[in-house]
């Protein structure tokens, strides 16, 4: 077994903000959810951030720029649908016979939230380990966030998510 480490813009699958002309491809995706995420340590993380700490939202004109309106989070009982805040996106090669192809999914255990694709208009599908998503080569997983208010253990929720992704052709 041979393995090499590499960053987002030369891995198999990298995971990029929504909300402009930021992301890997260089097209403005037209949604502003892509305010709630930010990259943070070393080596960067994808970070999620629906706080008041957070100094955007998606009334923001801008996804760059904060919001003078202020957010400070989310409704008690209420239920948010944040349609692609962010992307998984497979950037294996395609060399024919389902080579590159994928599956993903993510691993998260916060009450409360969970993650999908589609959009809430839509249709929406949870994205997790009993409903993988297949992605060929070049083609993004848009992910969305679900927040039922009423679920959280506490005003003040963190947790960890786990992407996860599984080659179709094993050989």
């Amino acid at each position: 077994m041979n393995i090499d480490k590499t960053g987002d813009a030369s891995a198999y699958i990298a995971l990029q903000r929504n909300g402009g002309s930021d992301g890997l491809d260089g097209t403005d995706d037209g949604t502003r959810h892509g305010n709630f995420v930010e990259y943070t340590g070393s080596p960067e993380q994808l970070e999620i951030d629906f706080s008041g700490d957070n100094p955007t939202s998606s009334r923001s004109g801008d996804p760059t720029q904060g919001n003078s309106l202020g957010g400070q989070g989310v409704n008690p009982n209420s239920t948010y649908y944040f349609d692609e805040v962010f992307d998984i996106l497979n950037l294996a090669n395609n060399t024919g016979s389902g080579v590159g192809e994928m599956d993903v999914w993510i691993q998260e255990s916060i009450p409360g939230v969970t993650f999908y694709t589609g959009t809430e208009n839509g249709g929406t599908s949870l994205i997790n380990s009993n409903n993988k998503k297949q992605l060929s080569p070049g083609q993004p997983a848009k992910v969305g966030v679900k927040i039922v208010a009423a679920d959280l253990p506490s005003a003040n929720v963190d947790g960890t998510m786990v992407v996860h992704a599984e080659s179709r052709n094993p050989d």
